[in-house]
């Protein structure tokens, strides 16, 4: 038979549930295997495949659980009670995946109603155990277990009969079906002629009607025709949502770890350090930890279920907040502050601890805060793990789903099994309107991981129309070198069809040794600019004085080399060294004079890349597909937005470039010009003359061949001649041109429609074998569990 045609339940029965605080584990029992044919799967026939495990009599009722795939015990659980579950569980295991099937099992017994094979009792056996036990030795544990604390005879007298009053309560409605609440498989009917007459102590809330609420755990007995009635409880019962618990005699909790939990939680709200000198499997004794302190509480569990219930509580504290309180304990701060982290995981551990102690009120140490911080990038790190090993799937199904685009991923040889190393991804929808829309410049730049992870995120933007940044690509590599960046630039120069030897174009970026030799080396032609902040910054370093930034950042932006040299000479005035050192870094990488004309482009500065590496920067913590489609949402949001803002210009030019045409206007009122009599023009700017040809859309300080925009002088010259300055701006900065950058070609999502992005549907055919894909930690390599991997 196909393994397609079978389905693989893993059996788990006689063990139970327990809750350490934190998660949900599943002690003792057993586990064994069956295969069930997937046509074949029903409520009946996962019953008879248990039965050949265990004995099973036709009156023992089977509860059934199963757990989703690739979930954990405290949300992944789901109840399997009838058949139509039993098909979308089917449904959900893939081959290869294995059902998990937990199974409580009430046997049936002729002297007792209901016993679970697992110590867990049906509800209406706890409530009459508990109240027996109540009634018959609260008073042995009160006298010997509470530590001189007395508890007051007329309270435990009221208490008694008020438990007497509920008795005779249930026994009416036994005898008397109105007012009940009646269950049945199918559906929840509340019936009942004067609801204000139910009075029951406990309920949660402010009316007395009673209410069937599906989240409580409920007792029941059986009717004359067979249907399950609802028993309302005898005891007040612990309300986990209110944020200060209360406590009170005859409170039950749904476990020893639920009452141990609202303790402590109690302990954390109120800021006392609460003790447990008592902590055992049937008893738990909590008492406040300072001396001479009263307040105290004392539950426990007499009967042969989980259900504790308190027997002994002194609600009076006579001693003060503590902001030593060592109930809050490097775990528990992890669990409070997890969101913050992941989203911030750069967060100071000395701001964090600050957190702590303003929130918690509690006095922490920085190690106990960094064990704090450890543990949430831990978890990070687990759910990297997950994503690291889906790369490939995620690879197909951007191709599926963008043909065109393009998606790389390289494995590390050096390892004796497949490390990932890189990822590189652009979508078509990006190349496409970049080339029809941007102009051949384009910034590169590297950023950190903001993770659990090593690795660094490397960019390539563009310049659209309208001055803004223009997402290209993006990739994952391991560090910034020379081998990263010509892997890089190798797929981004085949992506844009970039001249082999990179005639045209410009490049921006920082003066990272390995980006600098790969440009040098893959590009040789192409005109390579870099950060001048970068080399101001380094620059300034030894140059500190505050007066020579001006003089620098003149040089840096003259558009001429006369110019240039009067500024330059005009820094060597204050340092010599200054002017002398500038020069290191040779002029025609980060000064306008020397920059090439026709890019029209004037920048000086990486800004636009940095704004980007900011922009994604709470994108930048996650793992590797979440970052991935995380940039790739923000990235076809802002081309939608940018296409809906542009259908409300006016004009023939886009807005960002009115703006700096208006600043040019506003600096030619010191210019005065002289008419040729044709298109020349003699234009003196203070001191200064320079020549303007509006025919050739030329002036002799060089700044409208470079930019594409009118200078001052030339915005005189037209003033002169009765032109207007928008008709003289080059073609790449109009509206219509902004228009042909949003690719007509949409982004289409790059997962399938109505799934996570964590379970990619798409099969991939690679050589079948057992292998690990592996990532890199902070400071170590660890293996990522995957099947089905190559070497790419």
């Amino acid at each position: 038979m196909d393994n397609l045609d079978v389905l693989c339940i893993r059996f788990h029965f006689g063990g139970e549930f327990d809750y350490d605080g934190y998660s949900v584990v599943y002690n003792g029992g057993q586990t064994e295997m069956s295969y069930i044919e997937r046509d074949k799967v029903a409520l009946p026939e996962i019953r008879g495949y248990l039965g050949d495990h265990v004995s099973l009599s036709e009156e023992d009722e089977v509860i059934f659980h199963w757990l989703f795939p690739g979930a954990e015990l405290n949300n992944g659980l789901k109840a399997l009670s009838d058949d139509k579950e039993c098909l979308y569980m089917a449904q959900c295991i893939i081959m290869g995946d294995v059902a998990e099937i937990y199974a409580e099992i009430l046997k049936h017994n002729e002297d007792d109603n209901v016993v679970l094979s697992n110590g867990v009792s049906d509800d209406s056996d706890v409530e009459d155990d508990i109240e027996e036990e109540y009634d018959s030795h609260s008073d042995a544990e009160d006298s010997s277990e509470t530590d001189g604390i007395a508890e007051d005879d007329e309270e435990r007298s009221e208490d008694d009969e008020e438990a007497q009053e509920n008795r005779e309560h249930a026994n009416k409605v036994k005898k008397n079906p109105c007012a009940t609440i009646t269950v049945t498989s199918d559906n929840v009917v509340l019936v009942s002629d004067s609801p204000n007459k139910q009075d029951d102590k406990g309920l949660d809330d402010d009316t007395d009607t009673p209410f069937l609420d599906s989240s409580e755990e409920a007792s029941y007995d059986d009717a004359e025709d067979g249907e399950a009635i609802r028993r309302k409880s005898r005891f007040p019962k612990y309300d986990s949502k209110a944020h200060t618990p209360k406590f009170e005699i005859g409170m039950t909790f749904a476990g020893r770890a639920k009452f141990k939990e609202a303790v402590i939680k109690y302990g954390l709200v109120t800021n006392r350090h609460i003790r447990f000198p008592k902590d055992e499997a049937k008893k738990i004794r909590a008492r406040c930890s300072w001396k001479d302190c009263p307040w105290f509480i004392f539950a426990s569990n007499g009967t042969n279920c989980d259900w504790f219930q308190v027997k002994t509580f002194n609600d009076v504290h006579n001693c003060p907040k503590r902001r030593d309180n060592r109930l809050v304990t490097s775990r528990r701060i992890a669990d409070k502050y997890e969101h913050i982290i992941k989203s911030n995981p750069s967060w100071k551990l000395q701001s964090l601890k600050k957190t702590v102690r303003l929130d918690m009120f509690a006095d922490v140490s920085i190690s106990k805060v960094k064990r704090a911080k450890g543990i949430v990038m831990r978890r990070i790190y687990d759910a990297c793990r997950g994503e690291y090993s889906k790369v490939f799937e995620y690879q197909a199904e951007i191709l599926r789903s963008n043909p065109g685009s393009t998606v790389a991923i390289c494995l590390d040889h050096e390892y004796n099994w497949p490390v990932f190393q890189r990822m590189y991804v652009c979508f078509d929808a990006c190349k496409k309107g970049f080339l029809a829309g941007c102009r051949k410049v384009i910034g590169l730049d590297g950023c950190f991981f903001k993770g659990a992870c090593n690795g660094e995120l490397l960019c390539a933007l563009g310049r659209d129309p309208n001055n803004q940044m223009y997402p290209i690509a993006w990739a994952v590599v391991e560090k910034e070198t020379k081998d990263t960046w010509s892997w890089f630039i190798g797929l981004l120069q085949k992506d844009l069809n970039i001249d082999p030897h990179g005639a045209g174009w410009v490049i921006i970026s920082d003066q990272q040794k390995g980006l600098v030799s790969a440009v040098e080396e893959f590009l040789p032609q192409i005109e390579h600019r870099m950060c001048t902040r970068h080399i101001y910054a380094n620059w300034r370093k030894k140059y500190r004085d505050q007066a020579f930034q001006k003089p620098f950042w003149k040089c840096a932006k003259a558009s001429c080399r006369p110019f240039f040299n009067f500024c330059r000479a005009k820094l060597a005035q204050l340092t010599p060294a200054g002017a002398k050192d500038m020069m290191s870094t040779e002029p025609m990488h980060w000064s306008r004079a020397w920059f090439r004309i026709g890019s029209n482009c004037d920048s000086v500065d990486n800004n636009m890349c940095e704004s980007f590496n900011n922009w994604i920067i709470d994108i930048r913590a996650h793992p590797i597909i979440s970052m991935f489609e995380g940039i790739r949402t923000k990235v076809y949001v802002r081309i939608q937005q940018n296409r809906s803002k542009a259908k409300g210009w006016l004009g023939r030019i886009c807005p960002n470039i009115l703006k700096k045409l208006n600043k040019y206007i506003d600096l030619s009122g010191n210019c005065e010009a002289i008419w040729n009599g044709k298109d020349g023009f003699e234009v003196t700017d203070k001191d200064k003359r320079y020549t303007v040809d509006l025919e050739k859309r030329t002036c002799s300080c060089r700044y409208w061949q470079l930019a594409g925009i009118p200078c001052a002088h030339a915005i005189t010259a037209l003033f002169v001649s009765s032109k207007q300055p928008e008709d003289y701006i080059a073609d790449c900065y109009s509206v219509e041109v902004q228009e042909c950058s949003r690719p007509q070609k949409r982004f289409r999502p790059s997962v399938a429609a109505g799934t996570s992005q964590q379970k990619v549907h798409v099969q991939i055919d690679l050589p079948s074998q057992s292998s690990s894909l592996s990532i890199t930690k902070k400071g170590q390599t660890m293996k990522v569990a995957r099947t089905n991997t190559t070497k790419k």
